[in-house]
């Protein structure tokens, strides 16, 4: 599924764009400049919008049809989820009361009702005697559906306590809804990811249907208006999300699901420590949102307060390398000095390498005209592990993914780069641009913010200050 408001890979920019400075995190905008002392109001607007502050601008979405209820402020960020909702509800699959406040948190029956309309899509019969678990009654208007992925063990557990107006989680309902999809290899083949030599790769909970969810389009990513309604996985799902999560996967195409066969065996070359460390805290960012400027799992970013945790594709790339625990406690980013995509990019031509030649832990660059992409116009950046596999926030992807490098952006894959703590490049090239490169001096050290609870501390330097890349939104 296309993401709403027309958003694709180096599509719709938003208005500010945040970008890392030697002291604190400035604002800056493509077409006019902004001083650094808007950010703290920016931060401010995102939080009360989150809060439920009538939002300052809305999305363009097609408008409602004079019958519908008008959208309440907090509802704006959704408005592309009711057309979705109307037919939900033309086809019985959804109760026309139930179609109001898109903003509020889905609960489990919704879920139920939504992965109901699933399985009928897809051909599928509700059984006649199915059990109702012991918390549902007979009466209960959702009975049916609740009874159908219950006993199918798609939501919930065979005879056990439902919880039907408790939250549905996006981690509930990622699985529910890939499974319900048939992907059960491919489940298992994600859960199990390793390296050659039988070793597995450690990864959060959630992580198999986080990127099968994202692979399949079913996740949306929002603009940077609305940024502070992103959540994450293991928070509640919105109704608007869950309409929009049901919209798609009821039109998947059989060519779309069948191309998702490649995850039942992730198989990556052996690894350092080094580069299993960078992997490891790459992929334990699944089922985080795309976050525009984002390079933390919360808003209290060391490096300058974001709307929500999040990542953009530099800003994982980021973290992964210099703020999660482990590669910080290694040292493993002192020579990545700029912030984004294009900065990575360029700032060390003897550590180009191939994309034929990229091995774990290695970075992958893509741009407009791929090879011959020049400087400044680095829109992409990605974590290669190997094999032909990837992990990168996407806003095609709404967030944290694991890709096939042959099925994502093939004509825009420039070149690699192989960071000094991963290993030495086999090969050096020239640069493609026309623009000769500069020496990037050292950034200046600076104290890191006050750490945060449950939140690895970062080292202390900065991110750097080089050409703005063009992210994809």
């Amino acid at each position: 599924m296309i993401p709403p408001f027309g958003i694709r890979e180096n599509g719709v920019k938003p208005l500010f764009r945040r970008t890392a400075r030697a002291s604190r995190v400035a604002v800056s905008e493509p077409m006019f400049p902004v001083v650094s002392r808007l950010r703290p109001l920016l931060a401010v607007a995102a939080v009360a919008l989150a809060a439920g502050v009538p939002a300052a601008q809305s999305a363009t979405p097609a408008p409602p049809g004079n019958d519908a209820p008008k959208l309440t402020p907090q509802e704006r960020p959704y408005a592309w989820a009711r057309p979705v909702l109307k037919r939900l509800v033309a086809e019985g699959a959804w109760p026309a009361a139930d179609t109001t406040g898109l903003n509020r948190d889905a609960t489990r029956r919704e879920l139920a009702r939504g992965v109901a309309a699933i399985l009928t899509a897809r051909g599928g019969t509700a059984p006649a005697n199915a059990a109702l678990p012991p918390d549902v009654a007979a009466a209960d208007p959702d009975a049916a559906a609740i009874a159908w992925v219950a006993s199918a063990g798609l939501v919930g557990g065979r005879g056990t306590a439902f919880r039907p107006d408790d939250p549905a989680t996006g981690r509930i309902a990622n699985l529910a809804v890939v499974r319900a999809l048939g992907l059960t290899a491919e489940l298992r083949g994600l859960a199990g990811i390793h390296t050659a030599d039988g070793r597995r790769l450690r990864v959060p909970a959630g992580f198999a249907p986080a990127v099968l969810a994202r692979e399949l389009g079913l996740r949306v990513n929002y603009p940077a208006q609305y940024e502070a309604v992103e959540r994450s996985d293991a928070q509640p799902l919105t109704v608007g999300d869950l309409a929009g999560m049901v919209g798609a996967a009821r039109g998947l195409s059989a060519w779309k699901l069948g191309a998702l066969a490649v995850y039942r065996d992730v198989t990556l070359p052996a690894m350092t420590g080094a580069q299993r460390t960078v992997a490891e805290a790459a992929l334990a960012q699944a089922g985080m949102p795309y976050v525009w400027g984002g390079d933390w799992p919360n808003s209290r970013s060391p490096w300058g307060g974001q709307a929500v945790g999040g990542y953009d594709c530099s800003g994982l790339v980021w973290m992964a390398f210099k703020g999660a625990a482990k590669p910080a406690a290694a040292r493993l980013g002192t020579d990545l000095l700029g912030r984004t995509a294009d900065d990575m990019a360029w700032e060390a031509p003897k550590q180009k390498v191939r994309l034929a030649g990229l091995g774990p832990g290695d970075l992958v660059f893509f741009g407009d005209r791929g090879p011959r992409t020049k400087r400044g116009l680095i829109g992409h950046v990605g974590i290669s592990l190997g094999n032909g596999w990837m992990i990168h926030s996407s806003g095609s992807r709404a967030g944290t993914s694991l890709s096939r490098l042959d099925q994502y952006w093939t004509s825009g894959q420039a070149w690699g780069r192989r960071p000094a703590a991963i290993g030495t490049a086999p090969v050096q090239h020239p640069n493609t641009g026309t623009t000769p490169n500069r020496p990037v001096a050292p950034a200046t050290p600076v104290a890191p913010a006050t750490p945060v609870t449950q939140a690895p501390q970062p080292l202390p330097q900065s991110p750097g200050t080089g050409a703005r890349s063009i992210p994809l939104p």
